[in-house]
């Protein structure tokens, strides 16, 4: 018995290394930890490597970086399929050249664009399959950022139409990538009761890549040259390259790097990752669709997708038949609904986080119907100045129909899981969200197209708006917590609760942290 005993106490004498927690003896990982081998010193500059501020503003430029690099395109496209066909190096005369075949032109243009979509569409379920099986979001990152450098090289030195088809085809996989991954980085690093305002500020870069892409192109293009846009895209590619690069995830980084920072968090953090190692997917794509609420969530997408997508080119239309503005002048008039977008997208989300997801999502499509509507009204016999409040107002109200959508994907994914601490399904259910915002990027200018040139603009305006009236029902049956408009405020001292519990995979957390709304 004697002997016993000293073989014991040398064990419990062990003086504590660094960083040691006395919750660590409740956790299963300590037999683990024994035997662990010495940890690495931190890398250079670990702190602001690892920084939530530095993730979110890495996944914000990859936002941006997509999105500037696809809109940068748009009215660059029918003269780079000119340029083509016609064999012409780019100088300014080739931006007259396009009327003599309008038709062939504008067909050409048009296949171009939709293999941006078809990109988009293909490349999700991989990237939502690969985003589940591995831990880390650097490595399907830089493959996504290596697609966009690719696609640029190639826009610019092709000299056959097929290579602007392959070309573009890869940048939709490239935002599909893209997409996957910087939501689910946000939602890897977040706090649960902090998704709504994150994902909001940063869907917001979506519309500041648009409003900086779409009048860039036209002005690089003529002031400098063909290849100028393309530069442009390969300096913000670059920059979204290195930022990848040096991100560190909590995820795939070793306990102790975090426990002298956040003791308490990140032992949770370790114990989530522990029980991650031998990850295998249990979610099936049918579980996710089978999900009420991420079926509304996705319908929601399809329906904001559309209706953007649909403005798009016919509001340029618009402006210049009844006001008759230049491609300069339109693009400063969509700022107007750009700007107060990108606002919308942060309070909205923060909005979502403090009073629940049914009440914003309702809210922002009633008020949806008369917006749209009304910016069909003003003509050239009145001015274009009422128009701008309307498209404000457009943006604001659009923005926050979106800005619902991704807490919603995330309580979807929970309720799947059978763990509190399980995320199995989180990319997928984002690569969904990405093949329904290409299923509306398709639909849009072919549907808005047609009714512009059949009915007019004002009975666009008006097809539109009914659509967000089709979601009004099924989000207040299907959204947010059941049976309650707005979401009843935790006590202070449940969120204290919460605060301690959340970690780095805190999207998979949501079933008992708000196990009322699951």
């Amino acid at each position: 018995m004697q002997k016993h005993h000293s073989s014991i106490a040398p064990d419990t004498a062990v003086p504590s290394p660094a960083g040691y927690d006395k919750h660590l003896q409740v956790y299963p990982v300590k037999e683990k930890d024994s035997t662990r081998k010495p940890v690495k010193p931190r890398p250079f500059l670990f702190r602001f490597r690892s920084a939530r501020t530095f993730i979110f503003w890495t996944a914000a430029t990859g936002l941006f970086t997509s999105t500037f690099v696809h809109s940068i395109l748009f009215p660059l496209s029918p003269f780079i399929v000119s340029r083509i066909k016609n064999g012409d190096d780019i100088n300014q005369q080739a931006t007259y050249d396009i009327t003599e075949e309008s038709i062939s032109t504008s067909r050409d243009t048009g296949i171009l664009v939709a293999l941006y979509a078809v990109g988009l569409l293909s490349g999700s379920p991989f990237f939502g399959w690969l985003g589940d099986k591995i831990k880390q979001r650097r490595i399907p990152m830089l493959l996504g950022i290596l697609a966009s450098i690719a696609a640029n090289i190639m826009f610019m030195f092709s000299t056959m139409y097929w290579m602007l088809l392959v070309a573009r085809f890869l940048q939709g996989v490239s935002n599909a990538c893209v997409w996957t991954m910087c939501l689910c980085l946000i939602a890897d690093n977040y706090p649960s009761d902090q998704l709504g305002l994150q994902m909001g500020k940063l869907v917001g870069f979506y519309p500041l890549g648009m409003m900086v892409g779409l009048p860039s192109g036209g002005v690089l293009y003529s002031k400098l040259g063909y290849q100028a846009p393309f530069i442009a895209s390969m300096i913000f590619c670059v920059i979204d390259l290195l930022m990848r690069l040096i991100i560190i995830e909590r995820s795939t980084a070793p306990r102790e790097w975090f426990m002298q920072d956040d003791e308490v968090e990140d032992v949770m953090n370790d114990t989530c990752s522990s029980l991650h190692e031998d990850l295998k997917l249990k979610i099936t794509w049918f579980q996710l669709i089978k999900q009420p609420r991420l079926i509304v969530s996705l319908l929601l997408t399809v329906v904001v997708a559309t209706v953007m997508s649909g403005f798009e080119p016919t509001l340029s239309m618009r402006l210049a038949s009844e006001w008759h503005f230049d491609a300069a002048a339109c693009g400063l008039i969509l700022i107007a609904y750009m700007v107060p977008s990108i606002i919308s997208s942060a309070v909205c989300g923060w909005l979502c986080d403090k009073f629940g997801t049914k009440i914003v999502a309702i809210v922002s499509l009633v008020l949806a119907i008369p917006a749209c509507i009304a910016m069909g009204i003003p003509t050239h016999e009145t001015s274009f100045w009422p128009l701008i409040p309307m498209l404000a107002m457009g943006g604001i109200t659009i923005a926050g129909c979106q800005s619902p959508v991704f807490p919603e994907i995330a309580r979807a994914v929970a309720a799947e899981n059978k763990s509190s601490n399980d995320r199995d399904g989180l990319a997928r259910s984002y690569a969904l969200f990405n093949a329904a915002y290409g299923t509306g990027m398709c639909l849009g200018p072919f549907m808005a197209g047609f009714i512009y040139g059949s009915i007019g603009f004002f009975w666009l305006c008006v097809t539109l708006s009914t659509m967000f009236v089709g979601c009004i029902p099924l989000v207040f049956i299907y959204l947010g917590d059941k049976g309650h408009l707005i979401k009843r405020k935790q006590s202070s001292t449940e969120g204290n609760d919460n605060s301690k519990i959340t970690v780095s995979h805190s999207l998979s957390s949501f079933h008992s942290s708000h196990s009322v709304v699951a």
